[in-house]
């Protein structure tokens, strides 16, 4: 396999300059799913991660003689294992934020341990992964507690008591599925009708048989962005009328915006980033990052830009970039960091604990559920206010 193309940035600088692995310059090492089945993901979270490192420069929290190194992982993780090892060996990365995918990250976990070199991962949330690696530390919540909030949301706030699960098998759907059967079914009483591997040829078939013999009130899709997609399309072609909820790992811009039509209406359990948010971190960052590049940046963006923050802080905090020294100015110095993403404190496995809350997509708009659900309760009232004459009451002051 032919290793991608690397390019070195030293804030804002682009050279090819080779570096020696025992220098003492500050290296970040960023591999990410530039190209491969993730790429969507990963051009998200390199916009991000140039915004925060121009930021950083701007801002004069860069720590001296800074320099990132970037590497494609082809979204695969033989091609990741490669590169992570030239970031580490020939750029003398010290921290490399990288393993997006969960399968990714599980396949270089070995590589980091004999590398003995610190791993931000931005994205990878299966549940397992913190406890095989004291070198790996991750950005986005555990998979347990989406597949708990998605089960709690379908039976208590939806009403749904058959659901059909649509799989896709991989290390994500490991992580999220048992802890929305444990929820959904042992927990509250549901009942899984069925089980959809997407990965077999004839799922559609199958699929088709559980909606015809089972009649599932919701259906629940385990999978990433484009094959989310082809469910969404196949139920459509089926007309269900269930209520549709997907992962977190559906959550692409790109994605939402070329099928408005197809995924109006869809829920999905998120980690706490809010677009929306007033409060002056986040709203500094969707402001630059709209102005940036014409979007409104989306979970993986968000927890990419905290991830280069982090990175940027302990390589700045840190005397001597050894693993050992990184590793207690994560545990002694990092406590509360102020992210995009809410306040980030790594636990004794290296993850963070931030609770998912409900979205729904409308209108294109990705919205707070609680908040939508609230006003358009507020739109009924005032509604039925003007067919029965009723003036509008005036808010207490």
């Amino acid at each position: 396999m032919a290793r991608a193309n690397r390019w070195l940035v030293g804030g804002l600088m682009l050279a090819l300059i080779p570096l020696s692995a025992c220098s003492k310059t500050p290296v970040l090492g960023i591999l990410l799913p530039i190209s491969g089945d993730a790429a969507t993901y990963g051009k998200s979270m390199a916009d991000a991660i140039h915004l925060a490192l121009d930021e950083a420069k701007a801002n004069g929290s860069l720590p001296q003689g800074f320099q990132a190194v970037w590497a494609d992982s082809g979204s695969e993780p033989d091609q990741a294992i490669a590169e992570f090892k030239q970031l580490v060996d020939q750029s003398g990365a010290e921290v490399v934020i990288g393993g997006c995918k969960s399968d990714v990250a599980s396949a270089l976990i070995p590589t980091i341990k004999a590398e003995n070199t610190i791993c931000i991962s931005p994205s990878a949330s299966a549940p397992s992964l913190i406890k095989k690696s004291k070198l790996l530390f991750r950005m986005f919540p555990s998979d347990d507690l989406e597949g708990t909030r998605a089960g709690d949301f379908l039976y208590k706030e939806q009403g749904r008591r058959k659901v059909l699960i649509f799989s896709s098998g991989n290390e994500h759907a490991r992580g999220v599925e048992p802890e929305f059967r444990h929820e959904f079914e042992q927990n509250l009483g549901g009942k899984i009708v069925g089980r959809i591997l997407l990965t077999d040829q004839d799922w559609k078939r199958q699929a088709t048989d559980a909606l015809t013999s089972q009649q599932p009130d919701a259906a629940y899709i385990i999978a990433y962005a484009q094959p989310t997609v082809d469910v969404l399309k196949f139920l459509q072609e089926k007309h269900f009328t269930g209520t549709r909820c997907v992962t977190s790992a559906f959550y692409n811009r790109s994605v939402l915006d070329a099928n408005r039509a197809l995924v109006d209406g869809v829920y999905f359990p998120l980690p706490s980033f809010d677009a929306d948010s007033k409060v002056k971190i986040v709203k500094d960052f969707v402001d630059a990052y709209r102005e940036r590049y014409g979007v409104v940046p989306d979970i993986f963006a968000a927890h990419a830009f905290d991830a280069a923050r982090v990175a940027v802080f302990i390589l700045k905090k840190t005397k001597y970039l050894q693993a050992d020294e990184l590793k207690k100015t994560i545990q002694f110095d990092l406590t509360d960091f102020e992210g995009v993403t809410g306040a980030i404190r790594f636990d004794d496995y290296g993850g963070v604990r931030h609770n998912p809350i409900m979205y729904i997509v409308k209108d294109g708009k990705v919205q707070n559920f609680k908040d939508y659900r609230d006003r358009q309760l507020a739109k009924i009232r005032e509604e039925l206010r003007q067919e029965l004459g009723v003036a509008t009451p005036t808010p207490r002051r």
